[in-house]
């Protein structure tokens, strides 16, 4: 009922984005649309044939049959409860940047990414209208992360041992910017972020 689609800022950024990955492994066609001009259109081609048209950066993903979809909405609920405590933990660490983190029915793979709801715009529309001079607010969007990758169950295992762990805010700033450049957008500061890295990976070392 959906004309799918991916906006980014190359044909590269886009055919590697963690977003694809649930429309991969059900076999989902979508459009990848890389041209800046892309990003303005889509603004007012809400749709084609009857289809709507459909950004797989933003809102929630709801694949497959109605009791496929009906069956991926019970488990995620009933996992959001067990990462219930996590997650507000990981949203008060990166409040100042994200809305909202929740759990991922889009990511197979990937540990996590970042998504926006529907009308909000793309960090590519975001770059574009700055470079016309225009004035731009910040638009705070969405983490998800994925209850099924090993990064989530290590991090929950540490939480549950002790939620006051002074790593699980850098943890949560390190999966933050994974998504960032795993989109294509460029870190805020570069040499923070691989500063975490290399301190985090010292720990690890220990």
């Amino acid at each position: 009922d959906a004309i799918y689609y991916m906006t980014g800022p190359s044909l590269e950024a886009v055919q590697n984005s963690p977003h694809l990955e649930a429309f991969k492994a059900k076999g989902y066609d979508v459009l990848f649309l890389v041209d800046p001009v892309d990003e303005i259109w889509v603004q007012y081609g809400t749709e084609f044939e009857g289809k709507k048209l459909q950004s797989v950066g933003k809102g929630n993903v709801e694949l497959g049959t109605d009791e496929e979809k009906e069956q991926e909405k019970a488990s995620l609920e009933e996992k959001s409860k067990t990462f219930e405590d996590l997650l507000k933990v990981l949203q008060t660490s990166l409040d100042e940047d994200l809305k909202e983190v929740r759990l991922s029915s889009r990511l197979t793979d990937s540990a996590a990414c970042l998504v926006g709801d529907q009308g909000d715009l793309t960090p590519q529309m975001e770059q574009l209208m700055r470079a016309m001079g225009q004035e731009v607010p910040k638009v705070k969007r969405i983490l998800e992360v994925n209850p099924g990758h090993p990064v989530l169950a290590k991090l929950k295992e540490k939480f549950d041992g002790n939620s006051d762990d002074p790593a699980i805010p850098r943890y949560a700033q390190l999966l933050h910017g994974q998504a960032l450049l795993a989109e294509g957008t460029h870190l805020s500061d570069p040499g923070a972020f691989s500063k975490l890295v290399a301190d985090l990976m010292v720990d690890a070392l220990a």
